[in-house]
């Protein structure tokens, strides 16, 4: 199922204007993202979502790092001759995808955030997510994986945070009593 996805998506790649935006968005779209954790840390509203997702980006990398490692897949365009990848890329392992990674971090930000332009930061790293299998260098899984683990991570260290001040703060009230 996972190469007949590919494929199809794979399939879409015949408007250059359409192969140009995918090149862009796979290219640039998860450094801005990262970008935008560390901008987060630099104002006091925002510093612990912007610690929790680099905490969250560091911790997947090395999740995903391990899995690799252990584990390791072919790209679609080394396992499928149809595929020719529309940005060159190193035949390294390709599951979990470490883009699909950052996208997941982004999405669960930007939904916790909670502010109207919530569904076009959704629509910009679902997007991206597909850009990645549009480029024959993951598979589906790969990207959904990827997504789904960076969203975990984030949610669970940026409540986890939460929950220490919590206790932190019930702590200190229960002394001063």
């Amino acid at each position: 199922m996972d190469n007949g996805l590919v494929l199809w998506i794979y399939d879409f790649s015949e408007a250059e204007w359409v192969d140009a935006l995918m090149v862009f968005l796979s290219s640039w779209g998860y450094k801005a993202m990262i970008a935008l954790f560390f901008l987060l840390t630099l104002a006091k509203k925002t510093r612990k979502l912007g610690i929790a997702a680099i905490a969250a980006s560091l911790m997947g990398l090395v999740i995903s790092r391990a899995i690799r490692w252990i584990a390791p897949r072919e790209r679609p365009f080394v396992a499928l001759e149809e595929i020719t990848p529309l940005i060159e890329k190193e035949a390294s392992a390709s599951f979990p995808s470490e883009q699909a990674l950052f996208v997941g971090i982004f999405i669960a930000l930007v939904w916790m955030i909670g502010s109207r332009f919530r569904w076009i930061g959704v629509l910009l790293g679902l997007i991206i997510l597909i850009s990645r299998v549009y480029l024959g260098h993951h598979y589906v899984s790969d990207v959904l994986i990827g997504v789904g683990l960076g969203g975990f991570l984030f949610a669970t260290l940026y409540n986890l945070s939460n929950t220490q001040q919590c206790l932190r703060l019930e702590k200190e009230k229960s002394l001063t009593s």
